[in-house]
């Protein structure tokens, strides 16, 4: 997951969020080519069928926003949040998802283009050329879920130690590294917000297009970016040296 700061209202589009990152709104769109096929068979019953959020079937973009939506606010609204049971349950549905926004990304080695900007749910697509990266960064008070559309991401997952999730800023502290993956299409990534919280993404050598699901528990969450050592302090136990940027 990689958003850099809360929602985007139209004043903020275009603004620069990280080196070579801005930002761009852009609509989602309405139908599936399945459905429409379906449709044009005059099969209208079956296509209806198809697009009821409960099957197991495959899900359109506005078939899984209906799923989500409604799974993002009670996630919210509860006292004690089960996270990690939120994140398996919207990653059974994307698992299902027989379609992709469309995005229109500006220029530069890293692109973002947002695609849902309401309710709890927030969804950006992150366009990464050849060898580019989102470098190590946190997820303050929302968590998520990354999908590879297309092409390669190394995903490096990390846990911030001690009990203070965020340490004082000037001050060196402790991340253990928890995962080491290559992102592809049909996997996925989760982060809650003490698990997995930090990450680092670089694009393989044909670059990547991915896909960000995020939850937000507060308006004003945002992302920091790290400092990390390029050397294990403890290389059985994987931890690694880190400072606020």
């Amino acid at each position: 997951m990689s958003w850099f700061g809360p929602r985007v209202s139209p004043e903020e589009e275009g603004r620069e969020v990280a080196p070579g990152v801005r930002i761009e709104r852009r609509s989602m769109l309405k139908a599936s080519l399945g459905a429409v096929a379906l449709l044009q068979g005059g099969l209208v019953s079956r296509a209806l069928a198809q697009e009821k959020p409960d099957d197991e079937g495959e899900l359109t973009w506005d078939a899984l926003l209906k799923l989500a939506i409604p799974l993002a606010e009670k996630l919210v609204a509860r006292k004690k949040p089960n996270e990690e049971a939120f994140l398996l349950k919207l990653s059974s549905y994307m698992a299902r998802l027989s379609e992709v926004p469309e995005a229109k990304f500006g220029r530069g080695p890293v692109a973002s283009a947002s695609v849902h900007d309401k309710h709890q749910l927030v969804v950006v697509q992150f366009k990464l050329d050849a060898g580019a990266a989102l470098p190590f960064h946190d997820h303050r008070d929302y968590v998520g879920i990354l999908a590879a559309v297309s092409g390669e991401a190394r995903v490096r997952s990390f846990d911030i130690q001690g009990e203070d999730p965020r340490p004082p800023k000037g001050k060196t502290f402790l991340i253990a590294e928890t995962g080491d993956r290559l992102l592809a299409p049909g996997h996925y990534s989760h982060l809650s917000r003490r698990s997995d919280n930090v990450h680092d993404i670089r694009a393989g050598a044909d670059g990547a297009r991915l896909l960000d699901v995020f939850t937000f528990f507060k308006e004003d969450g945002k992302s920091v970016y790290l400092n990390v050592g390029e050397k294990p302090r403890d290389r059985e136990k994987r931890l690694y040296e880190a400072s606020w940027k």
